[in-house]
C-alpha cells in the first residue's frame, strides 16, 4: 500500500468518525439548551460554511499550480438550497428519536437511489434489487418495536426517512452537476453556502437563539467541525487518493460507530436486532458498490449529514 493510499484510508475513517458523533452532539445540545431543531441547523452552517471556505482557500493557496475552479456555481448553490430541507428534517428527527436509530434509518438512502434511478430509466440489475431488499429489511429490524405502544416515535421515523429521500434526490442531482468537475471541494463549499442561504432566511421570520452556555456553544462547534466540515473535506480528500468507490465502501463503518458513540456517551440501549439491521443496511451499501456496471457512487451523499 502506497503512502497516498494509506492517507486516503485515514481521511475516510476520520470523516466517518466525525459524522458518527453528530447525532450524540445534537442530543446533548437538546438536553442542555432550549434550542429548537431549526436553531441547531442554522448555527451548524453559520459555523461550518466559513470554516469550509477557509479550508478550500487554504488548499488552493498550497496547490503547486493554481487553476481556475471548474465548479458549476449556480447548480451547486441550488442543490445546496434543496439540501436545507434534508438538514431541517434530520434535526427534527433527532429531536424525536435515539441517535442510533436515526443513523441507521438514514442509511436507507442507497435503496432510494436504486428506486429513483430505475424510475428515471436506468437499468437496475439483480444485485441492486438484492441491495434494496437488504436495506429495507434492515430498516424494519432497526425499529423492532415499531408497532408496540409507546415504542419508537412514528413521526420521527417518517421525518428521517423523508430526510433520506431528499438526500437520494440530492445525490442524483449532484451526480449530474459534478460530472467531470475537478474542484469537488469548491463545489461542496458552494453547496453548503446555498444551504446556509435558505436557513438564514428563516432568522427574520422566527429569530435565532443565542447559545445559553459554554457547553451548548462547544456542542455547536463540534457539530460544525466534526459533523460537517470534517466529513465533507475528509471524503473529498479520500476520493482524490483512493477513488470514490473505495472511499464509500470504507465509510460504511459510520453506522456502527454512531451506535457505539450513542451507547457509551448517552447510555442508549442497542438491541441485538438493531445490530442485525445495521449489518443488513451496511451490506446493501456494499452490494451496491459491487455492481459491475453503472455503479451508484454514494460518497457525495455524506455531505448531507
Amino acid at each position: 500500500m502506497s503512502s497516498r493510499e494509506r492517507a486516503g484510508i485515514i481521511w475516510v475513517l476520520l470523516a466517518a468518525a466525525g459524522f458518527s458523533v453528530m447525532p450524540t452532539l445534537v442530543k446533548i445540545t437538546f438536553a442542555h439548551s432550549t434550542f429548537s431543531p431549526m436553531d441547531i441547523a442554522i448555527w451548524r452552517f453559520l459555523f461550518a460554511v466559513p470554516l469550509m471556505w477557509m479550508l478550500v482557500l487554504a488548499s488552493r493557496r498550497n496547490a503547486p499550480r493554481k487553476s481556475k475552479s471548474d465548479a458549476p456555481v449556480r447548480q451547486t448553490v441550488l442543490i445546496g438550497m434543496l439540501l436545507s430541507a434534508a438538514v431541517l428534517l434530520a434535526f427534527f428527527g433527532l429531536e424525536r428519536l435515539p441517535g442510533s436509530t436515526y443513523i441507521v434509518l438514514f442509511y436507507s438512502y442507497p435503496a432510494m437511489v436504486v428506486l429513483l434511478s430505475r424510475l428515471l430509466g436506468e437499468p437496475i440489475g439483480a444485485r441492486a434489487w438484492l441491495a434494496l431488499a437488504l436495506a429495507l429489511t434492515g430498516v424494519v429490524l432497526t425499529v423492532p418495536d415499531f408497532q408496540a405502544a409507546g415504542g419508537v416515535d412514528k413521526l420521527g421515523v417518517a421525518l428521517v426517512l423523508a430526510n433520506a429521500a431528499i438526500v437520494a434526490i440530492y445525490y442524483l442531482l449532484s451526480r449530474r452537476a459534478l460530472a467531470g468537475v475537478v474542484d469537488i471541494s469548491g463545489a461542496s463549499a458552494w453547496m453548503m453556502l446555498g444551504t446556509l442561504f435558505v436557513l438564514a432566511l428563516l432568522i427574520p421570520l422566527r429569530g435565532l437563539q443565542m447559545p445559553p452556555n459554554a457547553l451548548t456553544l462547544l456542542m455547536l462547534l463540534g457539530i460544525a467541525t466534526l459533523g460537517t466540515v470534517l466529513p465533507v473535506f475528509g471524503i473529498n480528500l479520500a476520493i482524490q487518493r483512493i477513488g470514490a468507490a473505495q472511499a464509500s465502501l470504507i465509510s460504511t463503518v459510520e453506522p456502527p460507530l454512531s451506535m457505539l458513540v450513542s451507547m457509551f456517551v448517552l447510555g442508549e440501549l442497542i438491541l441485538a436486532l438493531q445490530w442485525v439491521g445495521a449489518g443488513l443496511i451496511i451490506g446493501s451499501v456494499v452490494v451496491l458498490q459491487l455492481r459491475p456496471r453503472n455503479r451508484l457512487d454514494i460518497s457525495i451523499a455524506h455531505e448531507a449529514g
